[in-house]
């Protein structure tokens, strides 16, 4: 069952919601799948696991989201053909999460993290989930990467973060993350400055 949000807690959940539907298409579709034409690749025998990973992303891509028999099957032969990578346990985290078994899903999206640290489309789901269920000290841990991984993220990112410091019980781990001084500090500060100025009465 999918947990729900209680009224206090609609803030983040819109704005990790936000940042994950724009950078988990985008990604998925973009840099970290670089096959052009996947439909015409898996036709090889054997067909590459990278090729059949690029077409399973773009099938569920374009059905928004939706995850059916044939999206599964190819997720499982990428399985098969690239057992050591972390793409398509990232795809059965998907697959998982569209049915609603999120602690299934965390467990496949965190097993795909230790196996390719760089899918951006790993990071921000797990950055997404932790936010939506209150793990505020380890959604921060990935705000930082995902701002590396993509550095077009910051502004949503930068407002994750103080939709989370706006909660009592996101504050201190906001609070927490800043004292360990991470790459993100200064720039964040300066942003929430910027927002400030931009807020005063003139």
């Amino acid at each position: 069952m999918i947990s729900r949000w209680p009224a206090a807690g609609c803030g983040v959940a819109l704005a990790a919601l936000a940042l994950a539907g724009w950078l988990v298409l985008r990604d998925a579709m973009g840099r970290q799948f670089a096959e052009d034409r996947p439909d015409l690749a898996v036709r090889a025998w054997p067909a590459s696991g990278n090729a059949l990973v690029m077409q399973a992303v773009q099938r569920i891509t374009a059905s928004g989201g939706v995850v059916d028999a044939d999206e599964r099957a190819l997720i499982a032969q990428a399985m098969a053909r690239l057992p050591a990578a972390g793409a398509p346990l990232a795809l059965a985290g998907l697959d998982a999460s569209a049915a609603g078994d999120l602690d299934r899903a965390t467990a496949l999206m965190e097993a795909a993290r230790r196996r390719s640290p760089r899918l951006v489309l790993v990071r921000t789901w797990l950055l997404n989930e932790y936010a939506r269920t209150g793990r505020y000290a380890d959604a921060l841990a990935e705000a930082g990467s995902v701002m590396r991984l993509a550095a077009d993220s910051r502004e949503q990112v930068y407002g994750l973060i103080r939709v989370i410091a706006l909660r009592p019980d996101g504050a201190a781990a906001v609070q927490a993350a800043l004292a360990a001084d991470p790459d993100w500090r200064a720039p964040y500060q300066a942003w929430l400055a910027d927002r400030a100025r931009a807020a005063a009465p003139q």
